[in-house]
């Protein structure tokens, strides 16, 4: 630190040792978060290859319960996106041993929190309890793993439902445009497929390709069971092979698209007019995925960029120049390479070729100039903040240690993603902007009002 300091000002001096006992302060205690966290996690596998996790958290009376399988958009063939979205609906209705309405019928009836999703690389349920009920979980989960039954006279009427919700997406303008403006960034990767299928295959679902899924994927040896809260890990374990360990281990299909997207060979644009009061615009460009060395710093990057009233584009097109109601930036991605989308709320629709100058000349600043290690120590405590906040619910615990697993390949990725934050270098921070937020790789969405007129 003396070396750092020497000839400079006191004034400068100080701020410069405070940053970096902040810097190291960010370190530690992250590293001492990280530590506990690991602490609290046991896992096993039962020879039908299911993978368990178990998280211990004794704060509070409270256990979740959660099952998720390594399937959703990502795996869907041409002609069937959106199956696994169909899958899940089906999957509340009829096991071998319960009729539909029993899942939430007994979960109601022990006061129990729960619910399903599908997202793009795995589709996952959950059941939260008081700590001395969630047995009943185990059970419930194993039934839907290995015993749904789905006849033909109760899949229309599930159908409609799943129909009904790509037509309520089809009337929300906002849905509508990050939809197309995925499918224009992405030529290639499945990630641009929206969860929810595409119309025109909603519309053709029927009961065997509903049957064909689920016998393909909803298995042991292509899930991963997460128990988090007030529990004991060998009490946990004894259970889940009581519940799951007759299930059959089956093969997995499986492949991958990581380095499948084409290099993006100039600017694309996108204008999407639908009944909107104001106007909103997306840029996006193309940023690596998690198995590159560079993916941290694109994190880091939005922070800079547009995470909160400190952010440049916040401070540059909010409060100085007052062109936009409101400024964000976003690293979208999970696994795959994905995208970094800035977006802003013109004031007035004329601003925009203005707006996005404005922000051509931000990232290109940040991409020749250093960022100052303040605006660095901002996003650093952001992160941590939100590292302290994920783990306020064991449901939320829960999601997370699933959800890495399944996308990052190890539960342990999700303690491990906060330090990597923490590490990002200002050289990082420079080259990360310099190689992948040029105006040539970018595409720029726009949602603006129908025009006069138009019916």
């Amino acid at each position: 630190m003396e070396r750092l300091t020497a000839g400079r000002s006191p004034l400068t001096a100080f701020l410069l040792s405070f940053c970096i006992l902040q810097s190291a302060f960010c370190l530690l205690t992250s590293s001492a978060l990280a530590s506990d966290f690991a602490s609290r996690v046991s896992e096993f596998d039962l020879p039908n290859g299911l993978h368990g996790i178990v998280y211990v958290d004794s704060s509070a009376p409270v256990v979740s319960v959660n099952a998720y399988y390594k399937v959703g958009s990502y795996y869907e063939p041409p002609g069937n996106s959106g199956l696994s979205h169909m899958l899940e609906h089906m999957t509340f209705k009829r096991t071998d041993i319960y009729q539909p309405g029993d899942f939430d019928r007994i979960l109601d009836s022990v006061g129990a929190n729960n619910n399903g999703f599908t997202s793009t690389f795995y589709s996952g349920y959950y059941e939260d309890f008081a700590s001395d009920r969630w047995d009943m979980g185990l059970k419930l989960e194993a039934a839907r793993m290995g015993k749904c039954v789905f006849p033909d006279s109760e899949f229309e009427s599930e159908h409609q439902v799943v129909w009904e919700e790509r037509r309520l997406h089809d009337n929300r303008p906002a849905s509508v445009f990050w939809e197309q403006l995925d499918a224009t960034v992405f030529l290639a990767n499945p990630v641009r497929n929206p969860t929810i299928g595409w119309s025109d295959d909603v519309a053709r679902f029927d009961v065997a390709a509903v049957r064909e899924w689920y016998d393909r994927y909803y298995h042991a040896s292509n899930a991963v069971l997460v128990v988090a809260g007030m529990v004991d890990p060998a009490d946990v374990k004894a259970r889940v092979e009581r519940y799951f360990g007759a299930l059959p281990r089956k093969p997995v299909p499986r492949f991958d698209a990581y380095n499948i997207e084409p290099r993006q060979q100039g600017e694309r644009r996108l204008t999407v007019r639908r009944r909107v009061s104001e106007p909103q615009v997306m840029v996006a460009f193309h940023v690596p995925g998690v198995r590159d060395s560079l993916y941290a710093a694109g994190d880091v990057v939005a922070g800079v960029l547009g995470r909160g009233r400190s952010s440049r584009l916040y401070r540059r097109l909010v409060v100085e120049t007052r062109l936009c109601n409101s400024v964000w930036a976003w690293n979208s991605v999970e696994r795959d390479p994905g995208a970094l989308y800035v977006g802003f709320q013109p004031v007035r629709e004329a601003d925009i070729p203005r707006i996005e100058k404005a922000i051509e000349q931000e990232l290109a600043r940040l991409g020749s100039e250093l960022v100052a290690e303040r605006e660095l120590d901002r996003v650093r405590n952001q992160e941590l903040a939100g590292e302290m906040f994920d783990r306020d619910d064991v449901s939320d615990v829960a999601y997370f240690l699933a959800s890495y697993c399944i996308a990052r390949g190890d539960w342990r990725a999700f303690p491990r993603y906060r330090e990597q934050i923490l590490v990002v270098t200002r050289e990082q921070v420079r080259d990360f902007a310099a190689t992948y937020l040029k105006p040539d790789l970018r595409t720029v969405g726009l949602l603006l009002p129908e025009a006069k007129g138009a019916k």
